[in-house]
């Protein structure tokens, strides 16, 4: 936005809003690469977040996702110890993520981003929701219910 209040004319305002969508898809590729390159674990959880963040039809609290992402498949309760740390949720997302202090729900960090997965992450879309599906499944399986 500093940027374009520099600019002087309306083309110069025009010619970089046209290219402000490329702007932010390299930066959100720079978070991806950052992803992408730490270890195994790391990358695994942050891609699950990412799906489960993506995916829901609302925002999660915390508790929600924390829970989510501690269910694995033949699980038959959930295991406090698989728990992850919130911070390290947030962490491991390369500042694609963000978690709301009044609400306890976690987000993407702008709206553009779910545009961006849209554009770029449709191939991802069977695996995230595969995932999610297997979790649900596993969840509803659990003795207490």
């Amino acid at each position: 936005m500093d940027s374009l209040a520099k600019k002087l004319t309306r083309r110069e305002v025009r010619a970089a809003l046209s290219s402000l969508p490329k702007e932010l898809d390299e930066t959100y590729d720079q978070a991806i690469q950052r992803i992408d390159s730490q270890d195994e674990g790391q990358t695994a959880l942050a891609h699950r977040v990412l799906y489960w963040i993506s995916c829901s039809l609302r925002p999660l609290t915390v508790a929600e996702l924390r829970h989510a992402l501690a269910v694995e498949p033949g699980d038959r309760d959930l295991d406090e110890d698989g728990l992850h740390d919130p911070e390290l949720l947030v962490y491991v997302c390369a500042g694609l993520v963000t978690v709301d202090e009044e609400s306890h729900q976690v987000r993407l960090v702008h709206y553009t981003t779910q545009d961006y997965f849209k554009r770029i992450g449709i191939a991802r879309l069977s695996v995230a929701t595969s995932t999610i599906a297997r979790t649900c499944l596993t969840y509803l399986l659990f003795d207490t219910f």
